[in-house]
């Protein structure tokens, strides 16, 4: 006597083939790959919108041009492409030492007698 659960094991199996091949006239034959759907592109055009404020042309473009491009912004009468805006300084160097009733911090290394450092904020590095 055969169990329920080989058929249904046999059947898990086959399922996720069932979508590669079809039924021809002639046969069983591959299923042909479909065409990139207008309304997919459309939906990352969109997404890319929202998320950046930019279109794929404006992403594209820029990235060619080394610049920062925009259609929304052009269609507010700015300039569509505009170099980067530099980098902002970084932040001072910050070195703290401990004192009588909270720390006391300085822009450079205070060495006097017994301060003692308790702690030290490097610049950091910006990134475009």
């Amino acid at each position: 006597m055969v169990s329920r659960s080989v058929p249904l094991a046999m059947l898990a199996l086959l399922l996720p083939l069932g979508g590669c091949y079809y039924l021809t006239p002639t046969g069983i034959g591959t299923a042909p790959k479909p065409l990139p759907n207008v309304f997919t592109i459309m939906h990352f055009e969109a997404l890319s919108l929202m998320g950046t404020h930019k279109s794929i042309v404006d992403h594209i473009y820029g990235w060619i041009t080394d610049k920062d491009c925009s259609s929304p912004r052009a269609e507010r009468g700015e300039v569509y492409c505009r170099d980067w805006i530099g980098k902002p300084p970084p932040p001072p160097q910050i070195y703290c030492y401990s004192s009588l009733a909270r720390p006391t911090c300085y822009a450079q290394p205070y060495n006097e007698g017994n301060d003692r450092l308790i702690g030290f904020v490097p610049p950091s590095t910006p990134i475009r």
